[in-house]
């Protein structure tokens, strides 16, 4: 990427061709440092449109919004590195609840953005339902109160049974996010009837929902230094709605 901003980075899993139910999808991964602040070189603020500029007046604090704008910026350089234009070229199209997508869906491009803290993670593949999240390692105190609202059964069991329930928790829900994410579901999805493993090796059993397949989708776990991120892959649901 040329002139690219220094707080992005490719993790070891960077471009890779994953096997997708029946086909193959290629996926390419950036992690990014959203604490270089808003006015670092390369950092660029018209580049952003007025919608984006506007998410980010919005926000009180300004760590928050720094970090908001740091990472709109480089989800604009990797999109326009792919794309073949200028970062302020990029166009943006929201699906029916408010999935971000390429307006016109070029090339049938797919990528997701998930951040948490100062972390950032963006996911980019082509022909290919893609959804990524991010959680930083950390203690969760109230782990069991939060998995009746989001895991179901089999899960609070396996949960109950971990040696690490911190982790445990935050695996399944990094999968659960990932995959309603790339579904574009927003806060309809069933996450009760969406069945994930909790263990080390990500698995999707369940999709929760009919005509869906679990083994159309693949669940990914990819290495992070201080957090648990997940990337979920599927079939290519929903096409660009121009708002």
């Amino acid at each position: 990427m040329s002139a690219a901003l220094h707080n992005i980075r490719r993790p070891n899993l960077a471009t890779t061709t994953i096997r997708v139910g029946t086909s193959y999808a290629s996926l390419d991964l950036w992690y990014v440092d959203l604490d270089v602040g808003a006015d670092a070189p390369g950092c660029s603020r018209h580049w952003l449109s007025d919608d984006e500029l506007g998410r980010a007046e919005r926000f009180h604090s300004d760590l928050d919004r720094s970090r908001y704008v740091v990472g709109r910026i480089a989800l604009r350089r990797v999109l326009a590195d792919r794309l073949g234009c200028s970062p302020a070229a990029v166009r943006f199209s929201y699906g029916r609840n408010g999935k971000p997508l390429l307006e016109g869906a070029r090339g049938h491009l797919e990528f997701n953005l998930a951040h948490s803290g100062g972390d950032a993670v963006i996911a980019l593949t082509e022909c290919a339902a893609v959804g990524v999240d991010i959680e930083l390692l950390r203690p969760v105190p109230d782990a069991e109160s939060l998995a009746r609202l989001v895991f179901s059964d089999a899960e609070r069991r396996e949960l109950e049974l971990a040696r690490d329930p911190a982790s445990a928790f935050l695996n399944g829900w990094t999968r659960k996010e990932a995959y309603v994410k790339a579904l574009g579901l927003g806060l309809t999805a069933p996450l009760t009837d969406i069945i994930v493993s909790l263990s080390e090796r990500a698995a999707l059993l369940s999709t929760g929902l009919r005509g869906q397949s679990a083994s159309n989708w693949r669940l990914l776990n990819v290495p992070h230094p201080r957090a648990v991120v997940a990337v979920a892959l599927g079939p290519h649901l929903e096409s660009a709605a121009p708002t």
